[in-house]
Parts: structure tokens; C-alpha cells; sequence
């Protein structure tokens, strides 16, 4: 799945689409699946289908049919937003071949998770993001929703604060198994992507 400094870009380049909207608790939405670990991300991120059989899924219309009249609808859209570009990982990156390469050559899970770690600098670079749009986050209301709880996320910003400088400082390091113009690719489409669903479900009215 993307890491989390993808989906905190992703969100962010959403809400700076949608006018009129909440756009920190967007950007919380947009982190908030990722804050349950091990067997309790298979329900904060709705997947369907099977490894084994390649029919695994990410259903984010189930989650929107759920909660798509929540009184804290742009939190929903923010996680909303992080299913569908879960999604594309997962049909575009790991099914395709990451599987594959992992379940072959047992090293390349150790070096994915490197690229990861370096891809965070590296992004924070390209897209020239600042620390401070998380600036008043603590002041929106986190709802406790059935798959992720209020804490949960709470717990999972204090992580990506603390990690966020000093990422900064391997962004020069050479990646292993992606490259930089993979990363962006993933990250425009999935917000092409959301912008497509969220235009058919009336939230804006234009997406190109």
C-alpha cells in the first residue's frame, strides 16, 4: 500500500481542489486507515477477494455506502480518498508484480520498506510540502468510527510529526525498487482518481 507521506500528499492535493470543505479533517481522513496494524487493517481498509486467486480488492464504495451521510463527511471523504488510492496500489503495484518479486526474492520486502522510508524526503522535496499543514488539526473533532478510532489516529499524527524532519535528511539516497517518477505517477492518478468518484458523487463539478 502507499506509505503514509503518499497519502498525506494525496489528500492534501484533493482538498486543495474542493472548495468549501473542511480541509484538515480531510487531510485526517486521508491518514486514518493506516493507524490500525496487523489482522485490523483488513477491516479499516474494507478488502475483499484473496491474495492466492488475485481477485483482492479494496471495496471503498462499501465503505462510502456505510458512512457517506456521516455528519463528519469530510473526514469520510478523506479516508474515502485513501481506499481508492489503496486500491490502485494494490492493482497497479503489488498484484502485478510486487507479489511476485516479494514471494521470490525474500530481500526485496527489506528493501521496498527502505524505499519507502527514503521516498518520504524525497516527496516532502518534489512537492515541497510544509510541516504546517497539519497546523490546527488537534482542533477538529475525530470521529470513532467502527474500523479506526479517534486515539488511533491521534496516535498515528504524533508518529508522522516525529518522523517528518528527520526524513528530510536521506532524501538524497538512491531507491532501490521504485523510482521517483513511479511515486508521482501513483500520486497524480489517485488524485485524478478521487476527483472522478467525488465529481460523480456531486461534491464538485468540475475534476480536470
Amino acid at each position: 500500500m502507499g506509505s503514509w507521506m503518499m497519502h498525506v500528499i494525496i489528500a492534501n492535493k484533493v482538498a486543495g481542489k474542493l472548495p468549501n470543505r473542511d480541509k484538515k479533517a480531510l487531510l485526517l481522513g486521508g491518514i486514518a486507515p493506516d493507524a490500525v496494524h496487523g489482522q485490523s487493517k483488513v477491516l479499516s481498509h474494507f478488502y475483499e477477494g484473496d491474495h492466492e486467486n488475485y481477485s483482492r480488492n479494496i471495496a471503498a464504495e462499501t465503505f462510502y455506502k456505510k458512512y457517506g451521510t456521516y455528519k463528519d463527511i469530510d473526514y469520510i471523504l478523506g479516508y474515502y480518498i485513501h481506499l481508492i488510492s489503496d486500491d490502485l496500489w494494490l492493482k497497479g503495484f503489488y498484484l502485478p508484480w510486487l507479489k511476485n518479486r516479494m514471494e521470490h526474492d525474500k530481500e526485496l520486502f527489506h528493501r521496498y520498506h527502505h524505499d519507502f522510508q527514503l521516498l518520504n524526503g524525497k516527496l516532502i522535496n518534489h512537492y515541497k510540502v510544509d510541516l504546517r499543514i497539519f497546523e490546527d488539526v488537534e482542533n477538529r473533532k475525530i470521529p470513532d468510527l467502527e474500523e479506526v478510532s479517534a486515539e488511533q489516529v491521534k496516535r498515528l499524527l504524533t508518529q508522522v510529526r516525529s518522523h517528518w524532519d528527520n526524513d528530510g535528511d536521506i532524501s538524497q539516497n538512491s531507491l532501490q525498487v521504485f523510482t521517483l517518477e513511479q511515486i508521482v505517477g501513483y500520486i497524480e492518478t489517485s488524485v485524478e482518481i478521487s476527483m472522478y468518484f467525488l465529481n460523480e458523487k456531486g461534491y464538485v463539478t468540475t475534476w480536470k
